[in-house]
């Protein structure tokens, strides 16, 4: 069996309100593989193999290389020498007894031997193939139901019964495809593929060396365990109001959770959150106060921001149009004719900060720094990175 596939893919890609619908036609697939040479690096740590991918008259020269860096984690590097060949597969072994752990925040399996895991970040979904439930959030909201793999946080990461672990190393579109009894295949919508590999004696020795590669999460603060964390809205009052109702009742509050510090509109939808990070003094008048006196009791604010901006150029108190901000300077994602990608979200349309791009990061680090000390929170939820359109 060929360990390397390549292929030409033409892709379908359907997106609503971050959900995504993807389908794939594959319109040449190279499946016969030679392998025509074996050379080891001048260091002993690496070998590279070589060879060619036929089918149909075409051929397209592979290489593989594998890096040993240390005693538990090795490197992988393969790539096409055509890049018209945008889809690449790597086949390896498994067993029928091997369970498969990971890709990131899954909801439905544990183990997902047996499946077939698509890599990519979209919504989660409403009813993710429960039924009736998905179908009537598919009919009733653009394709809202989800299926049992769509999540927030995907990870092309996994780890195993067997104590090895792989990741890869890339933003493409990718699938893990677990349902083989005896192989693994790991498909990638590029024309190279790169990760590692890492061993371990156990699933901690397997996290441990990932996240010394990756980076580690910061430990949560020890005031974050200390109590609920109370996620409401409604402004100063309300909160001064349901404070004191729990306080009265002894339950031991670590933060409040305001998703409305910077102000509510009503849309068609309802009411929805004013997309401009900064705190509205209107809706949350003696914001200062509440902060000072809720933090005498050990108690915290936390708010919430996204990397979408609308225009809040209708706004009676505004500060900053971090949205007029971003469009003037450049930094917002966009579309094919080089305008800002604008998203129509309900009666309102908005456009996400360009995060590729190192001088935009940079600019809404310092904005949400600025924004967020203002108004002294303590943290903050960061949400909806998931509706990146398919052609941005």
């Amino acid at each position: 069996r060929a360990f390397v596939l390549a292929a030409r893919g033409e892709a379908d890609v359907q997106e609503a309100r971050g959900m995504f619908r993807v389908q794939d036609s594959l319109r040449v697939r190279c499946t016969t593989q030679s392998l025509d040479s074996l050379e080891t690096g001048a260091a002993q740590n690496a070998v590279t193999l070589s060879g060619q991918l036929t089918c149909a008259g075409q051929s397209v020269p592979y290489t593989l290389t594998f890096s040993a860096l240390d005693e538990r984690q090795v490197a992988f590097d393969l790539r096409l020498a055509d890049p018209s060949f945008n889809r690449i597969f790597l086949t390896y072994a498994s067993d029928r007894q091997e369970h498969f752990w990971g890709f990131g925040e899954q909801f439905t399996y544990l183990d997902l031997k047996g499946r077939r895991v698509p890599i990519w970040v979209s919504e989660q979904g409403v009813g993710r193939g429960e039924q009736p439930i998905t179908l009537g959030a598919d009919l009733t909201n653009d394709g809202a139901g989800g299926a049992w793999y769509t999540t927030y946080a995907p990870m092309p990461h996994y780890l195993t019964s067997r104590m090895r672990s792989l990741f890869l190393d890339t933003s493409a579109y990718s699938v893990f495809d677990l349902r083989a009894d005896d192989f693994v295949q790991v498909q990638v919508w590029d024309a190279g593929l790169q990760g590692r590999v890492f061993y371990g004696d156990s699933p901690l020795d397997l996290l441990e060396t990932y996240t010394a590669w990756a980076g580690r999460m910061s430990p949560l603060p020890d005031w974050l365990l200390h109590g609920v964390v109370v996620g409401m809205q409604g402004g100063t009052d309300r909160v001064r109001e349901v404070y004191a109702q729990l306080k009265e009742r002894h339950v031991p509050v670590a933060a409040f959770w305001l998703q409305d510090w910077v102000g509510q509109r009503t849309t068609s939808f309802g009411k929805q959150l004013w997309w401009n990070w900064e705190l509205d003094e209107d809706r949350y008048p003696g914001w200062d106060a509440l902060q000072s006196d809720l933090e005498a009791d050990g108690v915290r604010l936390m708010v919430y921001v996204s990397p979408f901006l609308a225009d809040v150029s209708e706004k009676s108190n505004v500060r900053r149009n971090l949205f007029a901000e971003a469009r003037d300077l450049g930094y917002l994602v966009k579309d094919a004719s080089g305008a800002p990608y604008m998203l129509q979200n309900t009666s309102f349309s908005a456009a996400l900060v360009d995060l590729s791009n190192p001088q935009a990061y940079a600019w809404y680090r310092d904005v949400l720094r600025e924004q967020l000390g203002r108004a002294h929170a303590a943290g903050w939820m960061a949400d909806f990175g998931e509706a990146l359109p398919w052609d941005a």
